[in-house]
């Protein structure tokens, strides 16, 4: 009888934590060869040709958008341990799927390339029938996935995203369940996992692309979509955690400051009291 993603988190603790299990050879090979390639590619790669692709549809900033697609060349570069840090997210999030399939799941579509009006993406993965997409986060973020908490809080537009590639899976026969998405997530910093699973929404995509087209195709960037927040009482004003992100944040904001607080980085887009910490 076949298992259903109902089980999964259950199944890989229970295969992890159980008796001794003997690794399925061709899963093995697979997962290894799959390993190699990831190396290969996100450490070693050119930079990519900048375009539209479902990963950045949901984008929630036009302004980033626009960036991207017209001036790539102005984004603060990746630093070396961002790279690391990305490629440990990737191993991981294929680790899980190798899991999964341990366990006795059904894990088809991986990867495939997805094609709408001439943007494309690829897919996680279908698992059980549910289309899937596969989150490595830390302890923090991680709780918005084990919590159900992304209709209330979705700032980089991860609902948008797996909605698009359910809309353009729908006639894959592999793809069983068609009213559901899932999230299937690991915690990299304690190895929990949880599956977060949201009623399906798939949008009007053709709709979309061409409104996300028209924008990156203006002369000029749009206007900002999110504002400066206040930094406290200090009557300094910050940027908020989307733009502390964004690899455009020095373009966008000209002028932004930045201090170095025990927590982190700040980007101060006004300064009325200065930090009493080191800027750089």
């Amino acid at each position: 009888m076949s298992k259903t993603i109902d089980t999964l988190i259950s199944d890989i603790y229970e295969l992890i934590g159980g008796q001794k299990h003997n690794v399925i050879e061709s899963l093995k090979d697979q997962f290894g060869s799959k390993l190699s390639e990831i190396i290969s590619t996100r450490l070693f790669r050119g930079d990519e040709r900048p375009a539209l692709r479902f990963s950045n549809l949901g984008t929630a900033c036009e302004r980033k958008l626009w960036y991207q697609l017209n001036t790539p060349g102005e984004a603060i570069p990746l630093p070396p341990e961002a790279r690391i840090k990305f490629l440990f997210g990737d191993i991981l999030e294929h680790l899980l799927l190798f899991l999964a399939r341990e366990a006795g799941h059904t894990v088809e579509g991986e990867q495939d390339t997805l094609e709408v009006d001439g943007v494309k993406g690829h897919r996680d993965a279908i698992i059980d029938g549910v289309l899937v997409d596969v989150k490595s986060a830390s302890s923090p973020a991680f709780s918005k996935f084990k919590n159900h908490g992304l209709e209330e809080d979705d700032p980089f537009g991860y609902l948008s995203q797996i909605n698009a590639y359910l809309y353009a899976s729908m006639d894959d026969p592999r793809l069983k369940v068609k009213d559901k998405v899932a999230f299937f997530a690991i915690d990299k910093q304690l190895g929990h996992m949880c599956l977060d699973v949201y009623d399906a929404h798939p949008p009007n995509l053709p709709a979309i692309i061409k409104y996300k087209k028209m924008i990156v195709s203006q002369a000029r960037e749009p206007d900002r979509t999110f504002r400066a927040v206040a930094d406290g009482k200090s009557g300094n004003e910050k940027l908020g955690t989307y733009c502390s992100y964004c690899e455009f944040r020095e373009k966008c904001w000209p002028g932004l400051r930045t201090f170095i607080y025990s927590s982190g980085p700040r980007y101060l887009t006004k300064v009325e009291r200065e930090p009493d910490v080191k800027e750089v």
